[in-house]
């Protein structure tokens, strides 16, 4: 392959691209942090500039920072921005999309928002298209792309490029890059964006520069989404969760708190047993069936393996809890083996008397036999069969006869390795998260960022393709996931609301509820928190019926809420129905069996059992009370990009906007006299806002503000 054409300025680029393809352009971009925003701003901006240009860009996750709506948002949140994203460029067409004001001339169509980004903005709800992951790269062929973009970590010696957080659909689309490139009448252009920050991985990720037609040096500091904070809900959602985890298995989840709590509660089932014993036991009687068929308690003897489209810190953190240990091999026979304790990973003469005796080598060794022998690591390297022998090139001259027992026993005392090659510990599609994790993936030792496999997202998504080593691979698979809504049928909403506006998108959720239904050992867990919002504006997420679905009702699998487990396949209509409403919030219990009632599926002499009727917020706390009076349960187990001050003010400004204005004059008048001095407790958050001292009757009301805010969370005053 012939090296790209380097660019050091973005707009010389441009004027080369246009150049090449000329003034219609249907960009392809990867999903996320694979964006090359350089790039992409300077193209979007020679559009906007030039109405004889038509662009559309297709992608998806447009990645934007945080902007403020009100002056105390913005004394909260700039700061934030600064430290937090340096000198991360926003996308222009973002800000355009946002405010509906995308020129006539410049189309952006994406398939998975950055969640609830844009609702209301008719633009991109029009230009949306709803796919499975797996369906991207042959949609953004039919969709006519004549151009990729992708960021990429480029290597030292400029050979080479990694991918890095966006191998999922390139890999995909590697054979039509090719086959385009040998016909005159499709062009399609690559472009690069080499971005030093960006964390080098190799195996898959790893590709020959010349893919590239033409490269941009162009760096910044990888957009780092911040960890959020988990609430009481998710840790007890994460406990239910941990608790179907089956050891020697194989683990899905996605980003966001959820998966946070999920990666502490097992964690804390691999490090501290008892501890965890304690909180999980009450689970375990009320499910003693389920968790004894499909997960358990005890800590992880062999470990999970990660096979998820998406790569986020909790992976991480079981790895370093050592929960994350299961290591996989891509030999469906090697992959057999091990599964079924006929060898382990250490190579000994068993280890080829178990390959010859599966049929994987022949007693009498060929040249092919010696070459996958040694690439597995199963014989050491420098081995090479010539002539009927085994040979290093030197002293060693063996018969490749391991049939006959003097030669298996040379075989196995000169010839053998010491590990199996070539493991993978965590195979990914793309990854995402603050950006303490990708200091995390860079300051991992060679031998260990080799047990990461960044890989294209149809080796993850399904078992379609190498369909026997995905199965022997991904046994015990719990592919966790979680929803907005859930219908008391067991159909989910996880991407949409019922008016027909999209939050985010279907991604790979389909994908993995599928596979889970395929695999004989696999289940698909839905996540839901119980309810959403708070006083007059609050409503269930468990309901009888929503206009809008994501994971249909004959794919049910199990749902878990804060207030317990419904395992839903292959139940009727009436358990799936009885099973969902036990594990709503008992504020909405009654309206919900009147509905089921109403609708045929629930009997009149149906009664809610007892353990069931106190699903309150309350309880939940309590549950979780003496775990976090000893120190667990923390808001961010694994580190924050925020201070003390800025989590209190999130937290407390949030509750303050929440408020009715009666109750917001009730708690004025309740705290009037904090509000006119301050008391020394607030200074510090005043201070990081800088109202500790206000200069204006103006800062004087912001003032009064926070300390109102501060004052109702409780947390400071």
């Amino acid at each position: 392959m012939s090296a790209p054409t380097r660019f050091d300025h973005a707009e010389a680029c441009i004027d080369w691209l246009l150049e090449r393809v000329g003034p219609r352009l249907v960009v392809g971009c990867p999903l996320g942090l694979g964006k090359p925003n350089i790039l992409l701003n300077a193209l979007y901006r020679r559009a906007e500039a030039d109405a004889g240009i038509d662009l559309t860009i297709i992608t998806a996750l447009s990645l934007q920072t945080p902007r403020a709506s009100g002056e105390l948002e913005r004394r909260l949140v700039e700061p934030l921005r600064e430290r937090i994203f340096e000198d991360y460029p926003d996308l222009d067409y973002v800000a355009a999309m946002q405010a509906d004001a995308l020129p006539a001339n410049i189309r952006v169509s994406e398939f998975f928002f950055q969640p609830g980004a844009m609702l209301g903005r008719n633009q991109a709800q029009r230009h949306y298209r709803s796919t499975n992951y797996t369906h991207v790269g042959r949609d953004l062929m039919d969709a006519g792309v004549n151009v990729l973009m992708q960021m990429v970590a480029p290597h030292a010696d400029g050979s080479r490029v990694s991918l890095s957080s966006n191998p999922d659909v390139t890999l995909e689309l590697l054979p039509e890059i090719a086959r385009r490139r040998e016909s005159a009448d499709e062009p399609l252009v690559v472009l690069g964006q080499a971005n030093p920050q960006m964390p080098y991985l190799g195996r898959d990720a790893e590709i020959d520069a010349g893919w590239f037609d033409a490269m941009l040096h162009g760096e910044f500091k990888p957009f780092g989404a911040p960890a959020m904070a988990i609430s009481d809900a998710d840790y007890s959602i994460g406990l239910h969760a941990s608790t179907l985890l089956a050891d020697a298995g194989t683990l899905q989840i996605g980003i966001g708190a959820l998966s946070d709590a999920i990666a502490y509660c097992a964690n804390l089932r691999q490090g501290d047993n008892p501890a965890y014993r304690q909180l999980a036991e009450p689970i375990a009687a009320r499910y003693p069936t389920l968790i004894e068929a499909f997960g358990g308690l005890q800590p992880f003897e062999h470990g999970l393996y990660g096979c998820t489209e998406m790569l986020v810190d909790a992976y991480l953190q079981l790895w370093r809890g050592g929960v994350l240990k299961r290591r996989v091999y891509d030999d469906v026979t090697l992959q057999r083996l091990l599964d079924a304790g006929e060898i382990t990973s250490t190579v000994t003469g068993q280890t080829l008397r178990a390959l010859i005796r599966a049929g994987r080598v022949s007693p009498e060794l060929t040249a092919a036999d010696v070459d996958w022998l040694v690439q597995a690591g199963v014989f050491r390297p420098g081995l090479r069969w010539q002539a009927g022998e085994i040979t290093d090139g030197e002293q060693l001259r063996l018969p490749a006869n391991a049939g006959e027992p003097d030669n298996f026993r040379a075989m196995s005392e000169q010839c053998l390795g010491d590990e199996l090659a070539h493991p993978t510990l965590i195979h990914g599609g793309f990854f995402l998260g603050p950006t303490d994790f990708y200091d995390r993936l860079r300051a991992l030792s060679d031998a260990d960022r080799a047990l990461v496999c960044m890989t294209g997202v149809n080796e993850i998504n399904q078992l379609y393709g190498n369909e026997p080593l995905r199965r022997a691979q991904r046994r015990h698979a719990r592919f966790i996931n979680t929803a907005l809504k859930a219908t008391l049928m067991g159909s989910v909403a996880s991407d949409g609301l019922e008016n027909g506006e999209v939050l985010s998108g279907v991604g790979g959720q389909y994908n993995f509820v599928s596979q889970a239904q395929e695999l004989a050992d696999g289940r698909s867990i839905i996540c839901v928190r119980a309810t959403r919002g708070a006083g007059k504006s609050l409503e269930s997420n468990i309901v009888w019926h929503y206009g809008h679905t994501t994971i249909p009702r004959h794919l049910r699998d199990i749902v878990i809420s804060e207030y317990g487990i419904a395992d839903l396949r292959g139940k009727t209509d009436t358990e799936v129905v009885a099973a969902m409403i036990e594990i709503a919030d008992s504020r909405f219990q009654p309206e919900l069996i009147r509905q089921a009632r109403a609708g045929g599926k629930l009997s009149e002499d149906y009664q809610l059992p007892d353990r069931a009727r106190r699903n309150t917020p309350a309880a939940v706390r309590a549950r979780l009370a003496e775990h976090r009076a000893a120190g667990g349960f923390p808001l961010f187990p694994f580190g924050s990009d925020f201070t003390d001050e800025e989590i209190v003010l999130g937290r407390a400004l949030r509750g303050l906007a929440a408020l009715s204005k009666p109750a917001l004059a009730r708690a004025a008048l309740r705290h009037a006299g904090a509000l006119i001095s301050p008391p020394d407790t607030a200074r510090p958050c005043l201070e990081r806002m800088q109202l500790a001292e206000p200069a204006t009757w103006k800062e004087r009301g912001l003032q009064r503000a926070v300390v109102l805010a501060l004052a109702v969370d409780g947390a400071t005053i």
